[in-house]
């Protein structure tokens, strides 16, 4: 099915904003009610004047029917594609005014596929009605048709972003600690180990001076002449 203007505006709005989300039916699906005897044109079942659009189509089928098409949903904003055969057709929505839409376009031409949208609907359940003229036994084809939900806020969620931050924080206060128990440690090593060798040091010179005077002899004095 072609997309048209608006309902680029209703996708935009779903990525725009996080709360709206567009949602599809087609012609079989059991929300959209059939008035009257339907007959479904598809691959399998020509319509003529009809088959040469079918890729165009959402599903490529579009259901036809002499009786009212009936759509209730919940949302802000629709967007539908209907075929009006034979005359005129209206559309109301929520039993408001409707608008009506013609086989036939202002120069006499035969115009079958009309594109029917609304937004800015309160959010909220609708009801679409599609309702053929009996006057001119008028057949309508529905072919899909998209509605814009409005979906409650996603909770907040609450920023670690300070837990983290103090985690950090403390995490490195920490490091830094071990570091300078690691180099304090490490200094008082340094000097005991230099103290412990220039005691070693003063000792062996102690030693050493002890044993060279017990190994000096003493002679006698020279009489004095």
């Amino acid at each position: 099915m072609q997309r048209s203007l608006p309902f680029l505006l209703l996708s935009c709005l779903g990525v725009v904003s996080a709360v709206l989300q567009n949602i599809t039916v087609d012609d079989t699906s059991p929300d959209v009610l059939y008035g009257g005897k339907t007959f479904q044109c598809n691959a399998d079942n020509a319509c003529q004047g009809v088959d040469a659009s079918l890729e165009q189509l959402y599903n490529e089928s579009t259901t036809f029917t002499e009786g009212s098409i009936t759509f209730s949903f919940s949302g802000v904003a629709y967007y539908a594609t209907i075929d009006v055969l034979f005359g005129e057709a209206s559309v109301i929505i929520d039993g408001g005014p409707g608008t009506s839409y013609s086989s036939l376009d202002a120069a006499g031409n035969f115009t079958i596929r009309h594109n029917i949208s609304e937004e800015g609907l309160p959010s909220g359940t609708h009801s679409l009605l599609m309702l053929p003229s009996p006057q001119s036994n008028t057949v309508l084809g529905f072919d899909s048709l998209t509605y814009t939900v409005s979906l409650p806020d996603p909770p907040k969620t609450k920023s670690h972003a300070g837990a983290i931050a103090g985690g950090v924080v403390g995490g490195l206060a920490v490091l830094f600690g071990l570091l300078f128990a690691a180099l304090y440690s490490h200094r008082r090593k340094l000097i005991l180990r230099r103290n412990q060798r220039k005691s070693a040091v003063l000792q062996s010179m102690n030693i050493g001076r002890r044993n060279f005077g017990q190994n000096v002899d003493v002679k006698d004095p020279v009489p004095a002449i």
